[in-house]
């Protein structure tokens, strides 16, 4: 993930968002935005990152001989992706009610997050796109019935193991999403801060960013609030 997070001004973000082609992309993209995500919230095996080597040149470039790495191990299970069964979609909104923190301290820490309908220009591909993955859980539910065996666990995005070894779906994906955000000069996190700054600025409520964010701390929370303003936040909310 680069460093660069840069804040979108909203009615600059839709029409990059729109412009990128393929829509499993976009999807991402969107929800990483709308939900506040880090990019690695969304898929299950996260934590692992690929190893890099220098070439011949002293250019950074990805081992294609090495081992994927796990982040930190004591974080191994905290984020596993989220499962399709866990998403419903509405008339107004499509709820999510299992979101994993990433990097959470506390073993199974969840949050929850609603993708809206209204002002909303890329909810029928995400809509479509749930529904898809639905349906294919569905399927496997009916299989597994038929064979006797446990229906597997359908994410709402899915690692390739068989086809990817050792290359696993989260780099590829991130690597294709870097190269059309490239283009504006931000990252995947950069949707993330650009939606807890929006609300932030809009509500400045730093407990409603904090809810949404899932950050431990409301230190942390509040660096997206227009008032800065922590201790008078603290009061009004009676946390103090």
């Amino acid at each position: 993930m680069t460093t660069n997070t840069l804040v979108i001004p909203k009615e600059d973000l839709f029409p990059l968002l729109l412009s990128i082609k393929q829509r499993d992309l976009r999807v991402y993209a969107g929800l990483l935005y709308w939900l506040a995500c880090r990019a690695g919230e969304l898929l299950p095996y996260q934590h692992y990152k690929t190893t890099y080597k220098r070439d011949k040149d002293g250019v950074l470039v990805r081992d294609e001989k090495g081992f994927c790495e796990i982040e930190s191990r004591q974080e191994i299970y905290s984020s596993p992706g989220i499962p399709i069964s866990t998403i419903e979609i509405k008339k107004d909104m499509i709820l999510f009610s299992v979101i994993p923190v990433f990097k959470s301290k506390k073993k199974g820490e969840t949050k929850i997050g609603i993708v809206p309908k209204k002002n909303n220009p890329l909810f029928a591909d995400i809509a479509s796109y749930i529904n898809e993955r639905k349906e294919l859980q569905d399927k496997r539910n009916k299989e597994a019935e038929n064979s006797g065996s446990p229906p597997p666990t359908v994410f709402l995005f899915e690692t390739d193991l068989f086809n990817d070894t050792p290359e696993l779906f989260f780099w590829r994906f991130k690597k294709r999403l870097d190269r059309v955000l490239a283009k504006k000069h931000f990252s995947p996190h950069s949707l993330r801060k650009t939606r807890l700054t929006h609300i932030g600025q809009k509500t400045g409520n730093v407990f409603y960013v904090k809810a949404l964010s899932g950050h431990a701390s409301i230190e942390m929370a509040s660096e997206y609030v227009a008032s800065k303003n922590l201790l008078d936040d603290m009061k009004k909310y009676g946390e103090v």
